[in-house]
């Protein structure tokens, strides 16, 4: 991941304030997955097969070789040109529980509550008290899963507590384009659902943010929609209090705009801020539109969206739908592609920043004139500021409910 115009602008790097007992290079990494587990005794792995159940555990993810060490990787984590790759891989993987979905209600694991001990003792030493969960999209497999949300989690200052949650897509875009995939991650929404009330209820998180790409925004989204439908007697603010979502960021989602806005009222009573990227050129999208149907997504930037379309999405007062494609003529580039949110450092400063809690203005957005839409600008790089880490050097907000922590039975 190229380092974010946040620490290439600022000559600061996301471990700068990292304490000196915890300076090492691997990062743990909590997991979630439906995959089935590969039969092999001698190591854990989970392959492409679709599991009952949904295994939790943890990996260690080590960034670079034996012959680099932290400066070097924090060195490397400010500048825009690096020295070589930066390759990452699993150096230790171990399961620690899950849910069992071949019954009804789900049956948890007893190892399960270690685990959620372990999130707890993580999240007393971090600065902010927040987890993060990243949901990624099609062709891709368990490694990836767990790298991407380990280098997310590195560029946000290795203080949010990183959760990857890997659903059993296979790494062909047939199996997705013909639907059998997008109806795996749609199954895996209710797993989603169980887990973000298992970790609301069970560790001390202040907040749980969930970062989103692709075919993974249906997850989020249908996982979003499910709690809440579970939850119908409870008021908003009571939502919020219990579940505690904070930030939930649609990455280059490959969601039809009409299952979004149906999602979209939950998806606003519960979470903090709900923030969606478009773009004026993200081929896959197009693709995804073509071939299987379904309308319009919500990462494409359209125009013909009907008076009762932007009705939903105007009343939706925690919704910040930011377009990288406006100002492209002023800015003489325009921020296009499928991976834009973290190939460009412009659109990953974004991510950071919402995450730590910024509002738009904050994050050096303007507005486009409309409610709920903004853009980045020409002068992106002048509007980032020492002030912007403030967030990030002291960490941590206040917590918007009690907590409900308890024993898992």
């Amino acid at each position: 991941m190229p380092t974010p115009l946040l620490y290439s602008k600022l000559g600061l790097g996301p471990m700068d304030v990292v304490a000196p007992e915890e300076r090492w290079k691997s990062l743990r990494v909590y997991y979630a997955t439906t995959r089935e587990r590969v039969q092999d005794k001698k190591r854990i792995d989970y392959g492409n097969e679709e599991s009952d159940a949904l295994s939790l555990g943890m990996a260690l993810i080590n960034f670079g070789g034996p012959e680099v060490g932290w400066s070097e990787l924090n060195e490397a984590s400010k500048v825009v040109d690096r020295d070589g790759e930066w390759l990452l891989s699993i150096s230790g993987l171990m399961e620690l529980g899950g849910l069992d979905f071949s019954v009804d209600p789900p049956r948890v694991e007893e190892s399960t509550a270690w685990l959620m001990a372990d999130i707890n003792r993580v999240l007393e030493d971090s600065r902010s008290g927040e987890v993060l969960i990243y949901v990624h999209g099609a062709k891709v497999n368990f490694y990836n899963a767990c790298a991407f949300t380990a280098q997310l989690s590195h560029f946000m200052g290795r203080d949010l507590v990183p959760l990857a949650f890997s659903w059993p897509t296979r790494q062909r875009i047939s199996a997705y384009a013909l639907g059998n995939d997008r109806r795996r991650g749609e199954r895996s929404a209710r797993s989603l659902s169980i887990l973000l009330e298992i970790l609301s209820d069970y560790t001390e998180a202040k907040r749980i943010h969930l970062i989103c790409w692709s075919a993974g925004g249906r997850v989020v989204a249908g996982a979003v929609k499910d709690l809440r439908e579970r939850h119908p007697d409870l008021s908003e603010d009571e939502l919020m209090a219990r579940f505690r979502l904070g930030t939930v960021y649609f990455a280059a989602a490959d969601v039809p705009r009409k299952d979004f806005l149906d999602a979209l009222p939950a998806l606003n009573a519960m979470a903090e801020r709900v923030v969606v990227t478009t773009s004026s050129k993200d081929d896959a999208l197009l693709s995804a539109r073509l071939f299987m149907g379904g309308g319009p997504r919500i990462g494409q930037l359209t125009k013909d969206i009907a008076p009762g379309e932007r009705a939903i999405a105007e009343a939706a007062n925690r919704l910040e739908v930011v377009d990288v494609s406006r100002g492209t003529e002023e800015r003489g580039f325009d921020i296009t592609g499928h991976r834009y949110w973290f190939n460009h450092p412009w659109a990953s400063t974004d991510i950071i920043l919402a995450a730590w809690g910024l509002e738009p203005e904050a994050r050096g957005l303007i507005n486009a004139g409309q409610p709920r839409l903004w853009g980045i600008p020409a002068d992106f790089p002048d509007r980032i500021t020492p002030d912007m880490m403030d967030r990030f050097q002291k960490g941590g907000r206040a917590n918007p409910g009690q907590s409900i922590r308890g024993a898992i039975p």
